[in-house]
């Protein structure tokens, strides 16, 4: 379901008259982003009278009208626990930009399914297949004193002094149960929506399965941890968003996941800079960072399941498009033109278990 910018600007306006202000408030330059695809953001401008003087405020909403739908595979949290995690990070005493969180609304009647506000905040979400934008990205990396790359991974290595206690809308669980459990469901998923047989994956999920890594410990992870989740603004991180996925689970997932060929910008040709991941940071440079600002250390095989277990979820996202699309589930065409980028990350997942094929 999409909702209609024209729809929900009055339901808006009538949900923020007494919350943001005691008076009225209206809601203007409502702007629809396309980035977010399972769940739709729009921000626009709040404004009231506070003692006769006008005040504004530009918020962002965050919604999911497809809430009650049966996604029996569906990985990632209910858009409370969404909220709720920004929430925790935002409060927590440490350095990662996320938007100031304001509401959670259940009632489904205001804008056609939960959702919540947050503000807004300044910057653009780099999309690394963009030519331009991947420049962009390389500047950064080659620009005297790295200013963006070392915020990058300050971010990361700040989201990772969270654990569960800071974060308690998130279970706990026992690490090697976390490792078992997402496997399965990714292997669950590939088996039931798959509508070609693909031995190289087979051979995938069974390399995964033999190689499950002994994990020491949990922290917070963002799940879905790239530069395009992130907003940036004058060489800096001004937001980390999209905190849908996120999970109490191995902090190599997040170092693994970003550092992915495809988030670079990789399809199925090879991109320029291939060393660089998220097009932003030299791997090498950037797990050496990591190690210093943590005082943890990279296990190298750990940070490779990782790394090909978060290219066979990836996978599965186009595996499952392809499906919803195939069966009438949706009528979205970008949910068929996923199945694209399947061929790319068999090639790398391939070539991350080369080592250990027979």
């Amino acid at each position: 379901m999409t909702l209609e910018v024209d729809d929900i600007t009055g339901e808006l306006a009538a949900y923020l008259s007494g919350r943001l202000a005691d008076d009225d408030v209206t809601v203007t330059d409502l702007e629809r982003h396309t980035e977010g695809w399972s769940r739709q953001t729009m921000s626009f401008t709040a404004t009231w009278t506070d003692d006769g003087t006008e005040r504004s405020k530009r918020l962002v909403a965050r919604v999911d009208p497809s809430y009650e739908e049966d996604r029996t595979f569906d990985y990632r949290n209910d858009i409370q626990t969404e909220f709720e995690t920004m929430q925790s990070v935002y409060e927590a005493d440490v350095d990662v930009p996320v938007p100031e969180t304001h509401w959670f609304e259940a009632d489904q009647s205001v804008l056609g399914g939960p959702f919540f506000l947050v503000g807004h905040r300044h910057g653009t979400a780099p999309v690394t297949w963009n030519p331009r934008d991947r420049q962009s990205l390389y500047d950064s990396w080659d620009r005297e004193g790295k200013p963006l790359p070392n915020h990058f991974v300050d971010v990361i290595a700040n989201i990772h002094e969270l654990d569960g206690d800071d974060v308690p809308c998130l279970e706990t669980k026992d690490p090697q149960t976390v490792v078992d459990e997402t496997l399965a469901l990714q292997r669950r998923s590939f088996e039931e929506m798959n509508l070609v047989n693909e031995p190289a994956v087979n051979e995938v999920i069974s390399w995964l399965e033999a190689n499950k890594p002994a994990v020491p410990e949990t922290t917070l992870v963002h799940g879905d941890l790239r530069v395009g989740n992130m907003l940036l603004h004058e060489e800096s991180i001004s937001a980390v968003l999209d905190w849908e996925m996120s999970a109490i689970s191995d902090p190599m997932f997040d170092l693994a996941y970003c550092s992915l060929k495809y988030f670079a910008g990789k399809l199925v040709d090879p991109i320029e800079r291939p060393n660089l991941a998220g097009s932003i940071v030299d791997r090498e440079w950037f797990y050496d960072e990591y190690e210093k600002r943590t005082g943890r250390t990279v296990d190298p095989e750990r940070l490779r399941y990782w790394q090909v277990f978060g290219a066979f979820r990836m996978m599965n996202s186009g595996v499952s498009g392809a499906y919803r699309y195939h069966t009438g589930e949706s009528d979205d065409v970008r949910t068929a033109w996923f199945q694209y980028i399947i061929p790319g990350l068999i090639e790398d997942m391939l070539d991350l278990i080369e080592a250990d094929r027979t």
